[in-house]
């Protein structure tokens, strides 16, 4: 029999609503960092502070020790007598590694010198790599990239030193030029035999100075080091779905060096704190020991999981896998998602009919909660990216949120709800609960099958929330559809969704920010139709509904006015902002401070006086904040040895490039595409430029890092014998005097990041 006027009252979806920001309460607390264990702690276990300590005597002077630069010379000295202290010989590995891109005509060469330890086994099988990078970006110290890696390999070091010979080989590698495309990672993929040898590679990295250890990227056919993971962390953060997303962003890491030659592995970072990512703040003053802590816990676990087991003999594949709310990690094999999917999808059927012999379900209306689902996904993105546009324009800065971002999340959390809840309610008009339920429970199942066949590692995300609807509706004819019994099913499907997605949206805030928050908000979206059944009220629940609406919109306008108001930035939230002083080859000269993007202190205004927005840099289109100054007459690169063959067809040009400096960085040669270049070579290798489809503004270039590139020999092969125009850049690191004492004027809330401050010398050469 038909019944109409069953429906529920708005206390249900007021309860779940209530559940939801203790549930939110609760999974931001779960972010927080554990405690670090100190110097005193057993022997046997893991100890932050022992680890800090030696970071601390690593990187004493707190200063940027980026790619081959002396700084990271006395890093390197002092890493090798940690390790001879513990017992260890270390073996330098030192090479020249160029990068070319696949697109554009591009070079980059450094020369690395790596640090390597090798723990043989007892059995000459498979061994596992440990892999963190000891120099930073030049614009900081790296106390957390990589610092906080680094100190955590030299405290498994020393555990690992406390024990017998394991059964595999261990190799611990502290790789230099990871900032630099991953050059110390290639460099021993490619050129040292015990890169032969390995099976596995853990790599640790950081995206800011706090936050809990993140696994957030595995290698293929690693589900058997997930499972050693979920059984040995203290504290689970990782699923699945970070690893299917990381295969498609333009990110790298190490361990995308280590995939691409076949190991297997994972890959730890944390991510709070991301304004100190890569500037000055990213100091030991400011690392969290607790992350610290969490690396060490999650590694250690790991390794003394898997150090003494057959890794040549393990199960391949790969899991779908999640934490749930940091507690625990479920997992299944990958190829049982969709097995999983396909028998709820039966279930789901049994369950519609044995509920359609006591209650008529019409069919249209669990197909309108479909749609309305879709509906409700694509008005809150829509919601969440005004919201965020909105912020931008009236912000002072693209990222009007960096200083708290908590404004922002209330702002875009309820912006979606509220959505999320005028589109629900209009969409369950005239349906009933039961239908709604359904419709939700065949949506949760058709993406889950959907998932599973095309993205299985984000099939949990569907498959967690379904297995709720459908036992629940299994269930609901045993009792006999009551109220009650109907409003406990409908919370338990709200949270269920809530407990699958909310966990991931709070790590999208914090690894993408609000930059991405459409992402952010399909994420929330999903928990608001996990509302639909619940909004199935009786017309006497209009009013509540309407000024629960009128109250978190109050609430959502305050909070995105707040985002828009607050200041832009702190000295704890600094932007980032480089000086940079240019000398062309006819002697002006240039002050650039920052980019169009960057919004100049009025000290710095002041200091600089009247500036202009112009690209300065020939090879960029990007604007600067520049200003004519005098010459400063920093040392050019010059060229000796110049001699030149012409050949049947082009001709060959060797020299010798000299860009001598104490500080020296950079020198980046230039040729215009249209001069007929077609390769360069050096005492490295050959490398090829003709018929690249992209170039650097019309300029074909060969960049090299770090103080090898004080001198290069190089052969120049042409496919024409006209003369040719060539630009070279050297780039020194820091300021000239005078303008160094104008960056000093950027005052607490700018500092250098990445490349930091640079002085670039350009020479023009017609050969």
């Amino acid at each position: 029999m038909q019944d109409h006027t069953f429906r529920l009252s708005i206390k249900p979806l007021l309860i779940s609503l209530i559940l939801f920001l203790a549930l939110a309460i609760f999974v931001k607390s779960q972010f927080d960092t554990i405690a670090p264990l100190t110097a005193s702690a057993p022997e046997n276990v893991f100890s932050a502070e022992r680890a800090f300590l030696m970071l601390q005597h690593l990187t004493n002077e707190q200063v940027p020790h980026p790619v081959d630069s002396k700084a990271n010379r006395v890093v390197e000295e002092r890493l090798i007598s940690l390790l001879r202290n513990m017992g260890y010989q270390a073996e330098i590995q030192a090479a020249s590694v160029c990068h070319v891109s696949s697109k554009k005509g591009r070079t980059r060469c450094t020369q690395v010198r790596n640090i390597i330890v090798r723990i043989a086994g007892t059995l000459d099988d498979k061994g596992i790599l440990l892999s963190a990078h000891y120099d930073s970006v030049p614009a900081g110290p790296g106390g957390s990239d990589a610092g906080a890696a680094v100190g955590t390999l030299l405290e498994t070091a020393r555990l690992l030193s406390k024990l017998p010979q394991p059964r595999n080989t261990i190799v611990l590698l502290f790789n230099e030029g990871e900032e630099f495309r991953v050059a110390g990672s290639h460099a021993f993929m490619d050129q040292h035999p015990y890169a032969k040898q390995l099976q596995i590679a853990i790599n640790i990295e950081a995206r800011g100075s706090s936050g809990k250890s993140i696994l957030f990227e595995t290698g293929e056919d690693s589900g058997w080091l997930v499972k050693h993971y979920r059984n040995t962390t203290p504290a689970p953060l990782s699923s699945s779905l970070f690893y299917e997303v990381y295969k498609f962003l333009p990110n790298y890491t190490d361990l995308t060096t280590y995939k691409e030659y076949g190991l297997q592995g994972l890959n730890f970072a944390h991510a709070e704190r991301e304004p100190h990512y890569h500037t000055p703040l990213d100091n030991l003053d400011n690392l969290d020991k607790g992350s610290l802590q969490h690396h060490g816990d999650n590694v250690w676990g790991v390794i003394r999981s898997i150090k003494d087991i057959d890794i040549s003999d393990v199960q391949t594949g790969n899991l779908v896998y999640t934490d749930v709310l940091g507690l625990f990690i479920i997992q299944w094999e990958e190829a049982s998602s969709l097995w999983i999917s396909i028998g709820l999808l039966v279930f789901l059927l049994v369950s519609g009919y044995l509920t359609s012999k006591q209650r008529h379900l019409r069919m249209p209306h669990i197909i309108k909660s479909l749609a309305g689902m879709v509906a409700i996904l694509i008005l809150c993105g829509l919601t969440a990216l005004l919201m965020q546009k909105t912020a931008q324009f009236f912000g002072s800065t693209s990222q009007p949120w960096r200083v708290n971002t908590l404004p922002m999340q209330v702002a875009l959390w309820l912006g979606v709800l509220i959505t999320g809840l005028v589109t629900g309610k209009w969409v369950a008009k005239n349906s009933l609960p039961l239908e709604l339920a359904f419709g939700l429970a065949l949506g949760w199942v058709l993406l889950s099958i959907i998932g599973s066949v095309f993205i299985p590692g984000i099939s949990f995300l569907f498959i967690i929330p379904a297995i709720i609807c459908v036992a629940g509706l299994l269930v609901l004819p045993l009792f006999r559809f009551r109220v009650c019994s109907m409003a406990t099913l409908m919370v338990l499907m709200a949270m269920s969704a809530a407990i699958s997605f909310m966990p991931v949206a709070y790590i999208l805030e914090t690894m993408v920010s609000y930059d991405s928050s459409v992402a952010i908000s399909v994420m929330l979206s999903f928990i608001v139709c996990a509302l639909l059944p619940l909004l199935a009220v009786t017309s006497d629940s209009k009013t509540p509904f309407f000024k629960l609406n009128c109250s978190m919109s109050l609430i959502a306008i305050i909070a995105l006015g707040w985002t828009v108001w607050q200041a832009p930035y702190t000295a704890w939230s600094p932007q980032g902002l480089n000086i940079r002083y240019i000398q062309n080859s006819d002697n002006t000269a240039f002050i650039l401070a920052g980019t169009q993007n960057n919004q100049l202190p009025e000290s710095l205004l002041t200091a600089l006086g009247e500036t202009e927005l112009a690209a300065k840099i020939p090879w960029s289109n990007t604007r600067y904040h520049s200003k004519e100054t005098i010459s400063h007459e920093v040392s050019a690169t010059r060229l000796s040895r110049i001699e030149s063959d012409n050949l049947a067809v082009g001709r060959k040009l060797r020299l010798t490039l000299h860009a001598n400096d104490d500080h020296l960085s950079d020198v980046r040669l230039f040729i215009p595409v249209d001069a007929g270049l077609d390769t360069i070579s050096t005492g490295s290798g050959i490398y090829h430029y003709k018929n690249k489809s992209e170039s650097n503004n019309g300029f074909y270039e060969f960049h090299c890092r770090g103080m090898a590139c004080g001198k290069i020999d190089m052969t120049l092969s042409f496919s024409r014998q006209q003369p040719v125009k060539m630009m070279i850049a050297k780039i020194v690191q820091g300021l000239p005097p005078n303008i160094k004492k104008i960056a000093q004027q950027r005052g607490s809330t700018a500092v250098e990041a990445d490349n930091g401050d640079q002085s670039i010398i350009l020479s023009e050469f017609e050969l």
